[in-house]
Parts: C-alpha cells; sequence; structure tokens
C-alpha cells in the first residue's frame, strides 16, 4: 500500500514519516535549511508483515505541482492537520486535490495534540468534520498524535497495518503505464525512472517506451516499495532499470507504458468541476495549467457551450495544451490558475478522439454516449452511429484489443476489417447500398456498377461494401461494385469495335493506337475516342496515352514481376529480357504498375509491393 500524505506546510507531514519509518524525506539541502518540504519524498516500511511506502509532499501553495505530482488514484490518504493551526488553506486545498484525482480510502492525521487544551483539540476535531463532510474522507477515522511525546504513533502505525491488508479496490487493468516523478543515472546499472505504477504490469526483459519520444527500451531490472523485484503492479511504487535509453531521455512528466499504449494528445475533453470557492467563473479561452499524474502543461479552456461555469458547477471543457499530454479515457487531471495561485478544479478525461468541429451536433451525440466508467456500454453505444476502430478505441481507454473485440461480439456487434458496427446501423446502410446499385442497374443496364465515392466513400458504406463483398452479395470488378446477379450490357457498337481490336491487342506487346488505326484503316481521332469505350466495361485496360492491354495479358506481365521480385529489386532491363517486351512498351507497363501501387520505383530499379489485381482494373 501507498501511503499519500497531504496537508497545510509545517503540520507535521515529514514527522511522522519519520516516527513511522525512521527516514527524513527532506532529503534536499534547502529544504533541510528552509525546514519544509519543497520536493516529494519517499520512505518505505514493513508494518504488520506488509510492506507500506509513503510519499510525502510540500505544503506550501508555492510547491502545489510537486504536491499533485506525487498523489495517484490508488493511494492511501493521509491527511495531516495541526492541532495549533487547525484547518488551513492548503487543508482545505489538498483535500479538493485529493478527491479530484479520485482517491477512495484515508485517514486523518490530528497532529501536534501536544501544542493544544482538550477543548482546542474538540474544536479542531468538529472543524475537520465540517471540512472532509460530501467527500470519500467523511466518517474516516481521526487519529491524534504527537510525533514530539510519540503519543498516537502506535495507533497510527496500527491502523495503517490494518488498512493494508484489506482488499484495494479498483485495481488500474489493461496495458502497462507508469507516472515518472523521478529519473537518474547509477552507476553500473544506467538509466533508472521511478514513479507509480498507473495501470497494467511490467516484469523484467519487457520492452517499454518513453510516451514523449517513443524511444523503446528493455526492463533491465525493478523494485517495487524499494524492495527487488521480477514484476511491478497497478498501484505500486516502483523503480525500473532500463536498458536502451539514456536517463536524460527521461524526466519528471514523462510516461513509461508499452509501446502501442503510446498515443500523444495535444488536445481532450474533459468532464470538468470547478471548486466549491471559485473567486470567478471559468471562461472559454481562459488560459490555466493542467496536472495529469506528474506532467504538467499550459492550456486553454475551450468551452463546449459558451457560458461561464461557475464555482461548483460541471460542465464539458476541451482542454488545448501547449504540448500534448499522456492522457488516456479515465484518467484525472487538477487544473490551476497561477495568477490565482488556487485550483479552479479538475475532472475525469471524457474523450481524447481529435475533432474537427467540436461544437457540431454529432460531437455532442459521441460525448453524450461516452460512460468513463463503463467502457463496453460506450462502445456499444458509439457503435451505432458510427465505426469503432478497434485498436484506437483500445489505444484510447488503455485496454487490450482482445479485450475490446470481446465485448463487440459481446454485445452483437459487427466486426468488419477491424471495427465494430452496430448490426442496426450496418443493416440500415446495406439496404441503402442495395438498393442504391438495384436503381443504377434499371437505368444504365450497359455499366458495370458504381465507384465507391460513387455510393458514398464514408468510413460506414466503405465497411458496409467490406462486408457486402465477403457475403457474396456483390461483386467488385474493374473498381467498380455491383449487384451480384447483375450483369453489364455490353452494348453492340462497344461489342463490334471490341472484335475489331482484339487480336491486335491479345499480346504482351499491343501495338500504338496509331498502327490499330492503320491497321482498320480508321481516322485516328474518332477511333481513340471509341476506344475509351473498352475500360467503362472492364474489356481493356489503358496503360499509356496510345496503348491498351487486355486484362489477362496485364495480369501475366504482373506475374512476370512477382517472379523477379522474388529475387529481389529488378530493373527495366530484367523485365525487358523476362517478358521479351520491348523497352519503350516496357517503361509504359511499369509506370502504369507505378500508378497503381502494384510496384514502387527505388532508385534504377524496382519491388512489387501492391495488389497483383491493381494492374487491371480500367
Amino acid at each position: 500500500m501507498i501511503v499519500a500524505l497531504a496537508g497545510h506546510v509545517d503540520h507535521g507531514k515529514t514527522s511522522i514519516v519519520r516516527a513511522l519509518t525512521g527516514v527524513d524525506t527532506d532529503r534536499l539541502a534547502e529544504e533541510k535549511r528552509r525546514g519544509l518540504t519543497i520536493d516529494l519524498g519517499f520512505a518505505y516500511v514493513d508494518l504488520g508483515g506488509t510492506r507500506i511506502g509513503f510519499v510525502d509532499v510540500p505544503g506550501h501553495r508555492r510547491f502545489i505541482h510537486n504536491m499533485v505530482a506525487g498523489i495517484a488514484r490508488r493511494q492511501y490518504a493521509l491527511l495531516v492537520v495541526a492541532a495549533d493551526d487547525g484547518v488551513m488553506p492548503q487543508t482545505r486545498e489538498h483535500l479538493q486535490i485529493l478527491k479530484l484525482l479520485g482517491l477512495a480510502r484515508g485517514a486523518i492525521a490530528l497532529n501536534k495534540i501536544d501544542r493544544a487544551e482538550p477543548q482546542r483539540i474538540d474544536s479542531v476535531r468538529r472543524a475537520i468534520g465540517d471540512v472532509v463532510a460530501g467527500s470519500f474522507l467523511e466518517g474516516a477515522a481521526v487519529l491524534p498524535l504527537s510525533c514530539e511525546t510519540g503519543e498516537g504513533i502506535d495507533a497510527l502505525r496500527a491502523h495503517l497495518g490494518g488498512a493494508a491488508t484489506a482488499p484495494a479496490a479498483g485495481q488500474g487493468e489493461g496495458p502497462f503505464r507508469l507516472a515518472i516523478d523521478r529519473a537518474f543515472t547509477v552507476r553500473g546499472s544506467g538509466a533508472v525512472v521511478t514513479g507509480t505504477v498507473v495501470a497494467g504490469e511490467v516484469r523484467v526483459d519487457d520492452r517499454v517506451a518513453l510516451a514523449s519520444s517513443g524511444a523503446v527500451a528493455r526492463v533491465r531490472g525493478l523494485h517495487v516499495q524499494d524492495a527487488a523485484a521480477e514484476a511491478a503492479s497497478s498501484g505500486d511504487r516502483a523503480a525500473v532499470n532500463l536498458a536502451g535509453i539514456d536517463a536524460r531521455a527521461a524526466a519528471r512528466g514523462d510516461w513509461l507504458c508499452t509501446p502501442a499504449a503510446r498515443e500523444p494528445i495535444g488536445q481532450f475533453a474533459l468532464r470538468f468541476t470547478a471548486a466549491d470557492d471559485l473567486p470567478r467563473p471559468l471562461r472559454h479561452n481562459a488560459p490555466l495549467h493542467v496536472y495529469h499524474g506528474a506532467s504538467h502543461r499550459e492550456a486553454r479552456a475551450l468551452l463546449l457551450d459558451g457560458a461561464p461555469v461557475p464555482a461548483g458547477g460541471r460542465a464539458i471543457v476541451d482542454l488545448a495544451c501547449m504540448k500534448p499530454l499522456h492522457v488516456k479515457v479515465g484518467d484525472r487531471v487538477v487544473l490551476r490558475d497561477h495568477a490565482l495561485e488556487r485550483t479552479i478544479g479538475g475532472g475525469q478525461v471524457l474523450d481524447v478522439a481529435a475533432a474537427a468541429r467540436r461544437r457540431a451536433p454529432k460531437r455532442r451525440e459521441r460525448l453524450g454516449a461516452i460512460r468513463v466508467d463503463d467502457w463496453p456500454a460506450t462502445l456499444a453505444a458509439l457503435a451505432r452511429s458510427s465505426p469503432v476502430a478497434v485498436a484506437d478505441f483500445a489505444r484510447r481507454w488503455n485496454l487490450d484489443p482482445q479485450a475490446v473485440a470481446e465485448a463487440g461480439e459481446a454485445a452483437r456487434l459487427r466486426r468488419i476489417d477491424g471495427h465494430m458496427l452496430h448490426a442496426e446501423l450496418a443493416e440500415r446502410v446495406a439496404e441503402a447500398i442495395r438498393a442504391r446499385l438495384a436503381a443504377h442497374h434499371r437505368t444504365q443496364p450497359a455499366s458495370g456498377g458504381l465507384t465507391a465515392e460513387e455510393i458514398g466513400g464514408d468510413e460506414t458504406e466503405r465497411l458496409t461494401l467490406t462486408a457486402l463483398l465477403a457475403a457474396g452479395e456483390l461483386r467488385h470488378e474493374n473498381g467498380r461494385y455491383r449487384l451480384a446477379a447483375h450483369r453489364a450490357v455490353v452494348p453492340s457498337d462497344v461489342q463490334r469495335l471490341f472484335g475489331d481490336v482484339y487480336a491486335a491487342l491479345d499480346s504482351t506487346q499491343p501495338p500504338s493506337l496509331g498502327d490499330i488505326a492503320k491497321r482498320l484503316r480508321r481516322p485516328f481521332a474518332p477511333f481513340e475516342r471509341q476506344l475509351r469505350a473498352l475500360p467503362a466495361f472492364g474489356l481493356a485496360v489503358r496503360v499509356g496515352d496510345h496503348r491498351y492491354y487486355l486484362p489477362a495479358r496485364l495480369l501475366e506481365l504482373a506475374d512476370a514481376a512477382i517472379a523477379l521480385d522474388a529475387a529481389g529489386a529488378f530493373t527495366v532491363r530484367d523485365f525487358r529480357d523476362a517478358t521479351g517486351v520491348g523497352r519503350n512498351v516496357v517503361i509504359e507497363v511499369l509506370e502504369h504498375f507505378d500508378a497503381r501501387g502494384f510496384t514502387r520505383r527505388e532508385g534504377d530499379a524496382r519491388r512489387v509491393v501492391g495488389e497483383r489485381a491493381s494492374v487491371a482494373a480500367p
């Protein structure tokens, strides 16, 4: 269990940790000189057979950013209040931050009872009760103690030992993520980063990435709660020894994660709750500071609705950060106003998908469908209105893609080409496509069908076309879709023209249009215009300004390219020698292959990179 101490400056947080562990967490020279905590301090002790870690955070308002960096959702909160001072400004602000970050368990240490009379102690108890009312600390144990006399320390030790044995709720699932709060080099071992494991598990020899740069490293070694370990899981404080990167590549505010989970986010939607004592409403485009894990960014608040958010108010707010953050849906952030030197609120990340039009009705509908604490229901709801990419959804919610796919199948969503669609949406779009094609076939029986763009071309229609093809309801030929039962009626004049030129085109080196026109004694200009009808019916493919091929002959040449590519990149000469086709025609054919994405030029050579069938499409 990790205990996060919070409270006003000089209320004794560091002294309590020292009394429990024997460790002075004020490690900086300036901290010792000034007698106050500036940065995070850490200490560990075994209580009742359980390893417990302590995070000592600064109490002074100038160092709130460091305080936020030390708090994580699954920690156990110990709010410290001095009996002589009582409830103070940072008592309230720290409690507010603990609430915003989602802590659910904790206790209250009523410190310095040796400096107060019994009546004063009772008065402070009542004040504490008023402050924590309505929070997760309402009804929590209030433990009076004195670090000077030792009174109450054993009771606190026993309380924490008991809390550590209680089952921890809501362990973070999904891929591994760790919020880095320190990075340094250990001689003989290399780079080490420390922080709180926010989700998942990491083991020795796993490959991980820095969220800021994407640099990948191997986990060389692990310490959990200051003891060597083979694995670290959600809620642990861990030190991770990394092989393959320099410690200077990482810093406080960065994240360690699985490589697939990395996705820098510059703008995201937040379900915002304003502080109850906010002195002025949050207005559109207001500058603020965002705290997420150990990260800190400057940002602008972009209100979804125009009305300012008053004290205690709630709203959906887009945060446009000056630099990207490693946020996932459900993460919690704290917002502060540096001009006011105070916390103004915070909340949970609602959506990280890019939005071209923030206030569009479709986006409002999407945000309304998201349930941060119920991702399977959200998946099903979003799939009702548009396709959901499984990989994107999993990455943005920090989930295993296989778990997302299984949840979609359990909800009877249709999985098509890596996306989930609700059955009602898929069938509605499929029926519209069937009707559109049927109408086209009635009015234009000679047509080979419609292109994807003519049908509609958005993501839902593209995926539905894929499903209809797989089901055998449609055929895709020469770049056009048609109903499986439809056969295009080739006009008689096109049939005659094709019959006239077939013998000339039936070759791996057909003559130019000029030569064919001379053979047939046709005027070139009208003849050239007439031949443009052949690709529309899939009868021939135009590979250059004055050359046509039969599809079957182009496929033979594509097979020759594939055979050459099996031995490596091939040149124009290689292709000419393999096919027996003249150099000028070879160049036309290979440029056609390049244009169709079948081959790619690499200097003077080429490689096969695409689908064989693409070369024969009209």
